[in-house]
């Protein structure tokens, strides 16, 4: 792992930190954790893995053509952020904690593309994500799927946005929410929006959100789990995936303990 205050010993080593400005010249092994306000450029060609836990901050990340950048945020909260990409950026995101926060990407180059998964649990508290992809070259891809659960009165709001601009033909925006309310208090909101302004693209948006199922509950529990231990079961299930892609083993378990707190509440 890389972190801001080590990274004075990776200079000219393929990154450079100057004036609030992280620039990655070159792939690296490693992965690197962010905290802070910052502007990132990945240069052209460029790959690489960024995991950011900032709080209330602003992040500003270029990524040049033919760049991927794999973008993991964790329980971060109330951060702005906004992304230019000529190249590649994969977003996978899981959220625990209160929280109001902005995603914005601009696709800027053909063949630029965006995906973004997010899990969100809200547990006596709120949860809005806005998030807004602008489609402004032609054959640009996009695609933003959410997950919520919502208990003991949390709120979640997804208020995702998807705009492709006149000219912009090829292009393809995809956005889907599911949601899980797991009692007559909570409650998971989406707001899908496309705007579009050009004939020749596919462009859909979807959402499904109910309550757990009771006969998935209601069996588990006949095979001798509490409900809380069925729900953390059938949850597992959600969850998973996303806990896999987390690469250190510390936040990895942080993060399950967490999503145990809440349900546990």
């Amino acid at each position: 792992m890389i972190n801001l205050e080590t990274m004075v010993s990776y200079e000219g080593n393929g990154l450079s930190l100057r004036n609030n400005i992280l620039t990655i010249h070159q792939t690296l092994n490693d992965y690197i954790k962010i905290d802070k306000s910052l502007s990132i450029i990945l240069e052209e060609g460029v790959q690489a893995f960024i995991c950011d836990v900032s709080t209330g901050q602003q992040i500003h990340i270029e990524i040049q053509k033919g760049a991927i950048l794999n973008y993991q945020i964790l329980d971060s909260k109330n951060t702005y952020r906004s992304i230019h990409c000529q190249g590649e950026v994969h977003i996978t995101e899981i959220c625990l904690e209160e929280n109001q926060e902005t995603l914005q990407i601009h696709l800027l180059e053909p063949a630029a593309s965006a995906t973004v998964e997010a899990l969100v649990l809200a547990s006596q508290f709120q949860q809005v994500f806005k998030q807004e992809i602008l489609h402004q070259q032609k054959e640009t891809f996009s695609n933003i799927s959410n997950f919520g659960v919502a208990i003991h009165g949390g709120e979640i709001l997804f208020d995702t946005t998807g705009k492709i601009e006149k000219g912009m033909a090829k292009s393809k925006c995809v956005q889907l929410s599911k949601g899980i309310v797991m009692d007559d208090t909570s409650s998971v909101t989406s707001k899908p929006i496309l705007l579009i302004d050009e004939y020749d693209v596919v462009a859909n948006h979807g959402a499904s959100i109910g309550k757990m199922s009771d006969e998935s509950l209601f069996y588990l529990m006949s095979r001798g789990l509490t409900k809380q231990e069925a729900f953390l079961l059938i949850l597992e299930g959600i969850v998973h995936p996303f806990i896999e892609k987390i690469a250190d083993p510390i936040d990895k378990e942080k993060i399950n303990n967490h999503i145990e707190q809440l349900i546990k509440r």
